[in-house]
């Protein structure tokens, strides 16, 4: 260990000189491992894998258009794999986005999954099981979901409160096809609403000045 006689210090490693003072400094040091570890970088970037990605969507909405065309725009089932396409693009891009808040990534997965379910519905089944099914099944399990995550993570409630508000909110608009008459089996949207109404008054009740302090530390007030 080399030493410093003005500043009387010991110092490790191996320095040419003292930090405090820059004078010479007496003794030998030993070789001082670099403190600052080198992590390989991904063969792949992120921002490389997106470009891959972007090509090959693009490509194949391409070439299923040009299949379109030539068909006469008799191939009604390619529109589907259009949109399917440009769906998974967008998942893809929001998967990146959000790749460090898992639990972002979760609600913003599960809105996406939802959307799917709404547009093959609308466009393929046309009975209308997304919104008499499988959104009331749904947005329950996902809050659920999202609190086991999070405690799982071992974060704490107040860290990741606001994102099952979010997700009970969104379960909200389940009132929307009840009230244009496109429900046409109300009870299970009903139970759900009321399932996620008792969530959102025990948080209210029992966490409400930690949602307070969540919601301005959100908000930056």
């Amino acid at each position: 260990m080399q030493y410093c006689p003005k500043c009387r210090i010991r110092i490790r490693g191996s320095k040419a000189r003292c930090p405090l003072c820059q004078g010479q400094l007496r003794g030998t040091g030993a070789p001082q491992e670099d403190p600052f570890k080198n992590i390989p970088r991904p063969r792949v970037s992120y921002a490389l894998m997106t470009r891959i990605v972007t090509f090959l969507c693009v490509s194949a909405v391409i070439c299923f258009s040009a299949a379109q065309i030539i068909s006469g725009f008799r191939l009604g089932w390619t529109l589907i794999v259009i949109a399917g396409i440009v769906l998974g693009w967008a998942d893809y891009m929001v998967a990146v986005y959000y790749r460090s808040n898992v639990l972002m990534l979760m609600a913003v997965q599960a809105v996406a999954a939802m959307g799917v379910v709404l547009l093959i519905d609308r466009l393929l089944v046309h009975n209308g099981f997304s919104v008499i099914w499988v959104l009331p099944m749904m947005f329950p399990a996902v809050v659920i979901f999202t609190f086991i995550a999070g405690y799982a993570m071992d974060m704490a409630l107040e860290e990741f409160i606001l994102y099952p508000l979010f997700e009970i909110l969104l379960g909200m608009f389940q009132i929307v096809p009840i009230l244009r008459g496109t429900n046409r089996f109300i009870a299970p949207a009903v139970i759900s609403m009321a399932v996620l109404l008792i969530l959102v008054s025990a948080i209210a009740i029992f966490r409400g000045r930690m949602l307070w302090n969540a919601a301005m530390k959100y908000l930056h007030m």
